[in-house]
């Protein structure tokens, strides 16, 4: 899944009023970004309305002011996101290299992304092991000197 497509589905859980699954998606793609402040912002916010409305501190056009103002302002964060990601104007092309701030969050999006999507990526783990330590698909070895097969039972004539 690309930059772009991962972008639309965030967009489309807000759209869907998932904000919960939005804003977790959003903060896994910005875990390395400068932008990750905002996004844990928004989320604070969010968290902070659905307790005022559970303990009925808040009304409700003043939880669906504040729950629209979030809505926006991750809207209004993608859209950044999106701009950043696809460069700079036509005429700046010619100076953009690849230490240049658009490359560099095209490649850290692009890296977030592949980490999210992955099947088999541990990030910031603390696994220790005395032997080998595998990840992934589970695979079973089974060693013993005598395997009994409990699942037929046959009798025993000892005469």
């Amino acid at each position: 899944m690309d930059t772009n497509a991962f972008l639309s589905n965030i967009r489309d859980l807000i759209a869907r009023d998932d904000l919960t699954a939005a804003l977790l998606q959003l903060r896994g793609l910005l875990e390395n970004s400068p932008k990750l402040d905002e996004a844990l912002l928004q989320s604070a916010r969010f968290h902070d309305i659905r307790k005022q409305i559970r303990l009925g501190m808040v009304s409700h056009e003043e939880a669906n002011l504040t729950q629209n103002q979030i809505r926006a302002g991750l809207l209004d964060l993608l859209r950044e996101i999106e701009e950043g990601i696809e460069g700079t104007r036509s005429q700046d092309i010619d100076r953009v290299t690849s230490s240049h701030p658009v490359n560099i969050l095209r490649e850290e999006m692009e890296r977030a992304i592949s980490i999210v999507k992955s099947k088999n990526m541990v990030v910031s783990s603390t696994i220790t092991a005395g032997g080998s330590v595998h990840i992934g698909d589970k695979t079973i070895t089974q060693t013993a000197e005598k395997i009994i097969n409990i699942d037929k039972i046959d009798t025993a004539n000892f005469s």
